[in-house]
């Protein structure tokens, strides 16, 4: 979908809908496997004399567990304002301010805005929380050993650490 940004965010335009998370190109590589939604709402609107648009995403993705290695589901939800800028004195001034831009463009590509909002706010190290990922709830299955499960069983038989003086 493309809108002429300006004009949408003048008549106070709004636009929805849900993009399937395979058919991201730039996330294809940390997307594990298929499936995902990312639902979204795009709301035009003129602020302190400024078009700006307002994006909130909702979904969830899978994704693979920088713990374990076992696959999870990424859920997300969070909303953004951003200006919209004709001129590099309008960047500089929003990122002054501490907001966020793009380019005013008569035909901006909202599944691409999207995208770009969705890889601005992805986690560095997805993973689950301990419960997920303690031994036998990885992927790895029931009755597979995590190697940092076995070097805390270790740490724990060998004792206090002796000090070199010992």
């Amino acid at each position: 979908m493309v809108i002429d940004s300006l004009a949408f965010a003048a008549s106070g335009g709004t636009r929805s809908g849900t993009l399937p998370a395979g058919r991201m190109q730039r996330l294809s590589d940390l997307i594990a496997g298929g499936g995902g939604e990312v639902g979204y709402e795009l709301h035009g609107a003129v602020r302190e004399g400024r078009p700006v648009l307002e994006l909130k995403l909702a979904g969830s993705v899978p994704v693979t567990c920088q713990r374990c290695l076992g696959p999870m589901r990424w859920e997300f939800e969070f909303a953004n304002r951003v200006r919209l800028a004709r001129s590099e004195a309008e960047f500089d001034l929003a990122d002054a301010e501490g907001e966020d831009a793009v380019e005013a463009s008569e035909s901006l590509d909202v599944d691409a805005l999207v995208e770009d909002e969705l890889l601005l706010n992805w986690p560095i190290a997805p993973r689950h929380d301990d419960a997920g990922c303690k031994e036998g709830n990885g992927a790895q299955g029931a009755g597979t050993r995590q190697p940092f499960a076995a070097l805390r069983e270790l740490a724990s038989r060998a004792g206090p650490p002796r000090s070199a003086t010992d």
